[in-house]
């Protein structure tokens, strides 16, 4: 993972929009959080300036795409826990 997702993956953990599951540590996204709290604290933190997202030169657009497409490429479980029960139904 590059310093630029690393900073998205970052950002929404920070908001629960994506969370780690205690028993493998695999990110995933939680349906009930809202993603909104994710894109604010993006763009708060790109107009603040802040070192952490210097990467993204004041760029809010380029923070909140990336910030998109990691969320939406998370499953919505951990893998690992889902995997059991898949093969139960097989």
């Amino acid at each position: 993972m590059d310093q630029r997702q690393s900073v998205a993956v970052s950002i929404a953990l920070q908001t629960h929009v994506l969370r780690t599951c205690p028993l493998h540590h695999q990110l995933f996204y939680d349906e009930e959080a809202d993603p909104a709290c994710a894109f604010a604290l993006a763009m708060d933190l790109v107009r603040h300036d802040m070192p952490y997202v210097r990467a993204f030169r004041k760029s809010t657009h380029e923070l909140t795409e990336l910030l998109r497409e990691t969320i939406a490429a998370a499953p919505v479980e951990c893998p690992q826990c889902a995997a059991p029960a898949v093969e139960r139904l097989t």
